[in-house]
């Protein structure tokens, strides 16, 4: 049964269409995922669905009295109410009972014994148990404390955006309503959050419709996608990773068809100038078949994102980091931390929201003043900083944010730019990123989140930095803007490093992994899920608890797994892997024949002097050991899933 249809559904922004003609349907346990890029309308399109915004054509339709929770991606919450007042209030006869229980609570902590409100809270007390409301309560309290938020009785004006989001997404998560709007709801939240996000929308009984960029969510949560842009929405059975094979063979199929055409065009052109003498009726029917075809519109190309790498030269000295601390006011959140940074290193910083991770990236960026050691940076850096909020483009100030046009952010790095060997203009590089000139001279402010990330990624590439520094890059960005970012990074000539929670980047984009634990970084060598298969690991390896060992009557040992116990799952070969055993593949024949040319060289060493047969014995040795460390690393790789 549908439980939200919008047919014929069309909406406008200013003269442009978000979607047109639109048929889309949410039904029980609807599991829908929506992609386009930033300004596409995917936000626009929930709020239609919830009915906050109207339709500029067609009609929404839903079941009456049906329960819709919207989470946005930039919540309006009031700044007195405490987290616990905002959860309760998401909707539910048991929340708002809580609500009241929680106001009650706090007039009664610090009024005393007001006999009117104790005779209001016993009638609270019976009718929440009547309800089974007390065990609502200590879900809403287990669910904001696995979004990282303790404190229930914080007020909202003292807590950060990040917090702030999260409770509007506890708050939308505990309402449990019959269908679920979430906009990015990854956003703010680390690693270990998203895993639990994961596994509840799994669990959630309701139907859900999801805009996020976490692409690994959208393949294991989704059972259909819908991509919105160039004003058409068009619907996709699977998750993400179906979508991706269909969309192309789309690709395929419409470049097919565009070269077909042209084809024709061509000889019908060439016919045309020929000058037939006659003008029979044939001849003039195939004059109207040449302009016809010359009329027909090309189907617009999917706007795409075009990155190139223009970095400056790396010296071997990059960032040399000697027993850093880093420390917020009196606290310390790292000690001890030595590295030398290399040219080539692909470095990923993960760990629990508040454990340092970004007051580490501004430390190495020279933004923060480390509290211990010292950081150099080498003579030949040239350090570009993408951090979470994008400030480079406020210029001076939220005020004069309002007033710099697009254009004024890239052209205060440079008015123009060389990139693969032809020189652009700022408009020129601006289109590349998906800003068409219209657009280039609208205010800054005007910008939605994911276009305001696209253009600081534009303004920080203008600059061709060589030590790229990035901070949660993934937050707002389109999934197609994130695979191009992806590509840009395989083909960077310079040092990445980057802090992400989302998990799909980080296993396409880093090889070595610093992990926040108890105030230091574990080193751990490979991508984050072999990291996270490591860890599944080590917990299977603990000791069983000791009052667990009582009970079955065992010893606390950390045995092997029983039969029934379930296999742990097998790791996806990431991006950089599959080229790496690509590359093993085209590179071990070859070894294996230089060696067979050396071992016969030496057995008949009739022809060879004393310093031939010395060099070929080293080749030899050295090529024996690279051949079998390569095979087992080969063998590694070809058993991961792909």
């Amino acid at each position: 049964m549908s439980l939200i249809s919008l047919v014929g559904a069309g909406r406008d922004f200013g003269l442009r269409p978000l979607f047109d003609g639109l048929d889309l349907h949410v039904g029980e346990r609807e599991r829908l995922g929506l992609i386009g890029p930033n300004g596409a309308g995917k936000s626009t399109l929930l709020k239609v669905l919830a009915g906050e915004e109207p339709l500029d054509r067609g009609e929404r339709r839903l079941v009456p009295r049906l329960r819709v929770v919207r989470m946005e991606q930039e919540p309006a919450t009031d700044p007195q109410a405490t987290v616990l007042e905002t959860v309760f209030a998401g909707g539910g006869e048991r929340l708002e009972l809580l609500r009241e229980h929680e106001i009650l609570s706090q007039r009664l902590a610090s009024g005393g014994d007001d006999p009117a409100l104790l005779a209001r809270l016993g009638d609270l007390h019976r009718r929440m148990d009547d309800l089974d409301a007390w065990g609502l309560e200590q879900q809403c309290r287990e669910v904001l404390e696995r979004l990282g938020v303790g404190d229930g009785q914080m007020r909202l004006g003292d807590l950060s955006g990040g917090n702030r989001r999260r409770v509007a997404l506890a708050a939308a998560l505990v309402a449990n309503p019959e269908v679920l709007l979430l906009d990015e709801p990854t956003n703010h939240l680390d690693a270990d959050g998203v895993e639990w996000l994961q596994h509840w929308l799994e669990r959630f009984s309701g139907a859900l419709v999801l805009v996020t960029h976490d692409r690994y969510l959208l393949d294991r949560v989704t059972r259909r996608i819908v991509a919105v842009e160039r004003g058409e929405a068009r619907a996709y059975e699977g998750g993400y990773g179906r979508y991706l094979e269909q969309r192309a063979a789309e690709d395929a199929a419409e470049e097919s068809g565009a070269a077909r055409l042209r084809g024709t065009l061509r000889r019908e052109l060439a016919w045309l100038r020929q000058g037939p003498k006659a003008r029979s009726t044939k001849q003039k029917a195939r004059l109207q078949r040449i302009e016809a075809l010359r009329q027909t519109p090309a189907r617009q190309g999917r706007g795409t994102v075009v990155m190139a790498a223009t970095a400056q030269r790396l010296g071997r000295r990059v960032i040399s980091a000697d027993k850093l601390a880093v420390a917020v006011g009196e606290r310390r959140l790292l000690e001890g931390f030595s590295y030398d940074f290399d040219p080539e290193d692909r470095v990923g910083i993960i760990g629990p929201n508040g454990s340092g991770k970004s007051s580490l990236l501004e430390v190495l960026a020279g933004r923060r003043a480390p509290a211990e050691g010292t950081l150099e940076h080498g003579g030949t850096v040239k350090l570009a900083y993408f951090d979470q909020h994008s400030e480079v483009l406020l210029g001076g100030g939220a005020d004069r944010a309002g007033e710099r046009k697009v254009i004024d952010v890239v052209k205060e790095a440079a008015s123009r730019v060389a990139v693969d060997g032809q020189e652009l203009s700022a408009s020129q590089l601006l289109e590349r990123f998906l800003f068409p000139p219209a657009q280039q001279h609208q205010p800054v402010a005007k910008l939605s989140g994911g276009e305001r990330r696209r253009l600081h990624l534009c303004r920080l590439l203008i600059e061709a930095p060589n030590v790229l520094l990035l901070d949660e890059p993934t937050n707002d960005l389109d999934v197609h803007t994130l695979a191009v970012l992806e590509d840009f990074l395989d083909d960077f000539r310079g040092c990445v490093v980057v802090v992400s929670h989302d998990r799909w980047f980080l296993d396409r984009t880093v090889d070595r992994l610093f992990c926040f634990e108890g105030g230091r970084l574990e080193r751990f060598e490979g991508n984050y899920s072999a990291y996270l298969e490591r860890q599944a690991q080590r917990e299977a390896a603990r000791p069983a608890p000791r009052d667990a060992a009582a009970t079955n009557g065992k010893a606390a040992t950390a045995g092997p797994a029983t039969p029934d116990a379930p296999a742990p799952a097998q790791r996806r070969r990431s991006y950089r892997e599959s080229r790496e055993l690509e590359g093993l593949e085209r590179d071990l024949p070859s070894w294996e024949g230089r060696r067979a040319e050396l071992e016969a060289a030496l057995a008949d060493p009739g022809g060879l002097d004393h310093g031939a047969l010395e060099t070929h014995s080293h080749e030899l040795a050295a090529l024996i050991e690279r051949i079998a460390t390569a095979e087992e690393r080969w063998l590694a790789l070809s058993e991961m899933a792909t």
